[in-house]
């Protein structure tokens, strides 16, 4: 029974993402972060002598809710990047590069520029959960350790792979695949 009521919210959960990105790429670079969690969540466990009972399963769920979040933020706010210079290019007429409009280096350029600027607010989120998880983790007792140290090192390594991971799997897709960014303004009215 619970088993197929995960199954059936994260199939919907997918299904979601596809849907609001008209595409299979964005949701896949989104979805890829899921499995650093489970990484991360797994060594808290591994490192703290922690079963995995409830409670932490509990606590790999939350993580998976953050982390998609915070890809998900990336992914918009490099999208908006993406669109703003492809859009200034274009209206210049200078936008002949084979990405949007941009050059590869302009479109790696927009991917760091995503990071750098959202790095603060992603370390910030991340730094008031961990420092909201820390007593739970060091006085919550048998119930509560468990979930609190899988959260911890999970978002912790998460966060930082996001980083990394999210732009590189954007890169490779644009880059490799052919996969178009963002649709111009411009593009949807042809």
């Amino acid at each position: 029974q619970m088993m197929r009521s995960f199954a059936t919210s994260f199939v919907l959960i997918i299904l979601c993402l596809i849907f609001q990105y008209n595409g299979w790429a964005k949701p896949l670079i989104i979805l890829s972060t899921l499995p650093l969690a489970l990484c991360g969540a797994w060594l808290g466990l591994f490192l703290f002598d922690q079963s995995l009972g409830f409670m932490p399963q509990l606590g790999i769920l939350a993580l998976f809710g953050i982390v998609l979040n915070t890809a998900i933020i990336f992914v918009e706010f490099a999208d908006i990047l993406i669109s703003d210079l492809a859009a200034e290019k274009a209206a210049r007429g200078t936008g002949t590069g084979p990405i949007v409009g941009l050059t590869v280096d302009e479109f790696r350029n927009c991917l760091i520029q995503a990071g750098k600027q959202r790095m603060l607010p992603i370390f910030l989120t991340t730094a008031t959960t961990v420092g909201g998880l820390i007593p739970l983790a060091l006085s919550g007792g048998p119930l509560w350790e468990g979930l609190a140290w899988c959260m911890i090192v999970g978002l912790m390594l998460t966060t930082v792979l996001t980083l990394v991971v999210v732009p590189t799997l954007y890169a490779i897709l644009v880059e490799t695949f052919g996969i178009t960014p963002v649709v111009l303004p411009e593009e949807s009215n042809a």
